[in-house]
């Protein structure tokens, strides 16, 4: 199903001042997150939410995975019977960059007229193959002459189109294309709102294919990377440690997670767990890896002002689960770790197990989506 550049415009210039209610679709590598919110006043209501895993192999082609998830949402919303038909989505990792740029101080109108041609030294794409967004962060004044802080995105048609695609065949209307790390911001305002201490907050979403990693000041996202150190790297680091398939792999990750304690470590050893020692040591050597990340990205957060410092960081995504792995974190990056409760400003109880709140972070960040101008 073809979908024109003209349809894909008009999303991601969507403004929210139509739908009062929006249903949040996360659709990722491995599962589809779904969530719906009621909104209204100080108080929100959970109406609706699911974590549907997805059948389509990792090796299956881009439109098996697609139909695979077609069908998914479609029957989850027959079943859920929910008739709201506007969604917002998101994309993140190879498909999608985002600049923080300095343009000249213009309109929005302005801006908009000559985006490609402001944006184009910013951006590692083919112009011509990408759909632009931006949001003004403030005026500022530099060198003498008066500039205008903008989030610069840059999208692929091809992956919009693809997000486009699979609302469209259950009957949704996209109303925005949003960014990953954006909609946890949305989230962290929300759980801000509730208990504000000032701190200055990284945000690890753990993906299964992807991590995104953003830091979220004074509730302005500050930085935003994708990195691909995730799930599936510690299933494949497993795999290859304990000799077996990435299925294996997955099933042992998440009944040893890490060996952390000495205690730990010493039943393991005495009990000749070889299982859980060789999955402790292939997580963790990736884990090295994931640490270099935050570091480069939280030196390059330091390094745009004085007295900036990170005060937190918060797991969410899939694998934020693992066991162990807060607790690994917060002794390796000398920084409290939590795992995310996306559902905290929520005073009504949910019925959403908590093995699931992190992995719902991005969904119920999308739900939350309302007259909001991203443009």
């Amino acid at each position: 199903m073809a979908v024109s550049v003209e349809q894909i415009k008009s999303t991601l210039k969507s403004v929210f001042a139509g739908p009062k209610e929006v249903i949040g679709v996360d659709i990722g590598s491995h599962s589809v997150k779904i969530a719906l919110i009621e909104n209204d006043g100080p108080n929100a209501k959970l109406k609706a939410w699911g974590v549907l895993p997805l059948d389509a192999l990792q090796d299956a082609s881009p439109e098996e995975k697609k139909q695979d998830a077609i069908k998914r949402i479609r029957a989850f919303l027959i079943q859920k019977g929910i008739q709201i038909k506007h969604a917002a989505t998101s994309i993140s990792g190879n498909a999608v960059i985002v600049r923080y740029v300095k343009f000249p101080l213009l309109t929005k109108s302005e801006l908009w007229a000559t985006l490609p041609t402001e944006a184009e030294p910013f951006i590692p794409f083919d112009i011509k193959e990408v759909q632009l967004g931006f949001h003004i962060l403030a005026e500022v004044l530099e060198e003498g002459q008066k500039k205008m802080e903008t989030v610069l995105v840059a999208a692929k048609r091809e992956a919009v189109q693809s997000r486009v695609e699979v609302l469209d065949a259950v009957g949704l209307k996209p109303t925005i294309i949003d960014v990953d790390s954006f909609a946890l911001e949305n989230v962290y305002e929300r759980l801000r709102a509730t208990k504000d201490d000032g701190v200055t907050s990284l945000y690890l979403n753990i993906g299964h294919s992807v991590t995104n990693l953003s830091i979220i000041e004074a509730g302005v996202t500050r930085v935003v990377r994708d990195v691909f150190i995730s799930g599936a790297a510690f299933n494949k680091a497993i795999a290859k440690a304990l000799q077996c398939d990435v299925a294996k792999a997955e099933e042992l990750k998440r009944k040893h997670g890490l060996l952390i304690d000495a205690e730990e470590k010493e039943k393991a050893l005495q009990e000749g767990n070889r299982d859980a020692l060789g999955v402790s040591q292939a997580i963790a050597g990736v884990i090295k890896d994931m640490v270099a990340e935050v570091h480069r990205s939280v030196d390059f957060y330091l390094s745009q002002g004085p007295e900036r410092s990170v005060g937190r960081i918060v797991l969410s995504g899939g694998a934020a689960q693992l066991k162990n792995l807060a607790k690994h974190l917060t002794v390796e990056l000398k920084v409290p770790v939590e795992v995310l409760n996306p559902f905290a400003f929520i005073k009504d109880p949910v019925d959403v197990p908590p093995e699931h709140w992190p992995a719902m972070g991005v969904a119920v960040g999308l739900a939350l989506r309302r007259n909001k101008d991203w443009a």
